[in-house]
């Protein structure tokens, strides 16, 4: 403490000995780093929060922070009120648990509607729940796709009519508002389409209405002409024909010219037409039995009186046969997406070879190998001459850098992991700063301006008096002439007072007495 105390007396008279510009700075500067370390150690020990859930409807907002509170967990809530955050290192666990109790649910009600019975119940609100349950169910399905914020779905149901010519089916009508910076792809609004239409029975996929949140008409497409509609389907089948092909070709070539060393590519002409063919033939030598007419002839010698008759009666027969020519009638249907022509073309790397130098050249490959490589290819793929497919091999240099995927973590997360330990360093880092490079030197600059502890004076004995000094200038020159000191030896503060007071008691005398005051 007294170490301290002398520290602090020492530094209050250095300080004391400054002038006003610098004792102003000096303040300036003390306050400075001090609010610059409490600050640091101020948001370093906030809680760090994540997002919990986003996009959220206000009924599920409402409902997870309820059972936040009763967790007494801390969050924040967006200004918007549609974001929930809580600590970071709850997000995983309370996402599990909100999940368990069926949080969120999403916008509207489900078949949990169901859940509470109420006595008394009409028919008609029996269906109009059922309705708004499967409204519900169907935007929460349809809220599960990445590029949808949210959605709403009306359903239409006739009543049910006694004759089957008059009753109505059921329609639809599906509202999106996509994500900012997402937009949706027609498979993605015929699934949606599709998925409706499947929900409900007895509505098709043209009853269902698919619209944005800016009122633009999205499922148009579901009703032009289904020619249009293929094309899509088309070019996804020409590109898995030809990415396929060329697939199978270049592993072969591989195995041959080494990995790496040849590349593929197949462009195929397809006929998407659809063709019925319908041949009827006739062979005359193979005549077919039409029809048969027989008349039968008999002749009866017996009469009617049981006696032989000289006149005998007779029955005739005829019989007419008629022949159809043979006719054999064959309807095919033609396949959709018969290749109409291939055109191959495929590029294979040399071989490298040391020079005295050790450097390498590259060597091209010869003709034989060039041809053998062209027949492989053509054989492999089916090159059929008639149709004017057409097959290219070139050889030429270049290096395949072969590269391994290997699953590495990102730069955010390698950052997250070790967030605590910068923060931490940080504060370390600005505290030793301001210590070192502010606090120290400031403090050696006012301690240089204080006036030297008496205890540090050497010992020597003073002179009772100084010619040419009287009062306060003759005791602080008997100050400095103690300072001097004669004998070298240093003196206890006892004994410095001792001397100053055998030197001019009654001047320190009244310098004691204004210590004292």
């Amino acid at each position: 403490m007294d170490s301290i105390l002398q520290f602090l007396t020492k530094f209050w008279a250095g300080f004391d000995t400054l002038s006003s510009g610098r004792k102003i700075s000096v303040v300036l500067i003390t306050l400075v780093s001090a609010a610059a370390i409490g600050l640091m150690v101020y948001f370093t020990n906030q809680v760090d929060y994540r997002v919990l859930f986003s996009n959220l409807s206000v009924e599920d907002a409402g409902s997870i922070v309820g059972k936040l509170n009763e967790k007494k967990i801390p969050y924040k809530v967006s200004s918007s009120g549609n974001v929930v955050s809580v600590p970071a290192e709850k997000v995983s666990e309370l996402r599990l648990e909100l999940a368990a109790a069926g949080l969120p649910q999403g916008s509207g009600v489900g078949f949990e509607i169901f859940d509470n019975k109420t006595l008394g119940a009409t028919e008609f609100e029996q269906q109009l729940n059922y309705r708004r349950a499967l409204q519900g169910e169907l935007a929460r399905t349809i809220n599960g796709l990445d590029e949808i914020q949210s959605s709403r779905v009306h359903i239409a149901l006739p009543k049910d009519s006694l004759f089957s010519d008059q009753q109505k089916r059921p329609t639809a009508s599906v509202t999106l508002r996509l994500k900012s910076g997402k937009t949706i792809r027609t498979p993605q609004i015929e699934g949606i389409v599709h998925l409706v239409a499947s929900s409900i029975e007895g509505m098709h996929p043209e009853d269902v209405m698919v619209v944005d949140s800016k009122g633009t008409i999205l499922s148009a497409a579901q009703h032009e002409n289904k020619l249009s509609k293929l094309t899509s389907s088309q070019v996804d089948f020409q590109r898995n024909t030809e990415k396929d092909l060329a697939g199978r070709i270049q592993s072969m070539l591989e195995n041959v010219v080494g990995k790496g060393k040849a590349v593929v590519r197949v462009t195929a002409e397809l006929d998407f037409r659809v063709t019925e063919k319908t041949e009827e033939s006739y062979d005359a030598e193979a005549p077919v039995v039409r029809s048969v007419q027989r008349n039968t002839e008999k002749v009866n010698a017996v009469g009617k009186t049981g006696t032989v008759s000289d006149t005998p009666e007779k029955e005739t027969l005829d019989e007419v046969v008629n022949y159809e020519i043979n006719k054999v009638v064959n309807k095919t249907v033609m396949p959709v997406g018969e290749t109409k022509k291939l055109s191959i073309a495929v590029l294979v790397d040399g071989t490298y070879k040391k020079n005295d130098k050790g450097e390498e050249i590259y060597q091209p490959r010869t003709k034989n190998e060039i041809e053998t490589i062209e027949d492989l290819v053509r054989k492999s793929a089916g090159i059929n001459a008639q149709r004017g497919d057409q097959i290219v091999v070139t050889n030429m240099p270049f290096r395949k850098v072969e590269t391994e995927e290997v699953e590495t973590p990102t730069l955010k997360e390698r950052v997250e992991t070790f967030t605590p330990i910068f923060s931490y360093l940080a504060i370390a880092g600005v505290v030793i700063f301001i210590l070192l490079f502010i606090v120290r030197p400031l403090i050696k600059s006012v301690m240089r301006a204080a006036p030297v502890p008496v205890g540090q004076l050497p010992g020597a004995r003073l002179p009772a008096s100084i010619p040419g000094a009287t009062g306060a200038e003759q005791y602080a020159q008997q100050v400095a002439l103690a300072q001097q000191g004669a004998e070298g030896r240093a003196l206890t503060e006892t004994e410095i007072a001792r001397e100053l007071a055998r030197a001019d008691s009654k001047q320190f005398a009244d310098i004691l007495r204004n210590w004292i005051k």
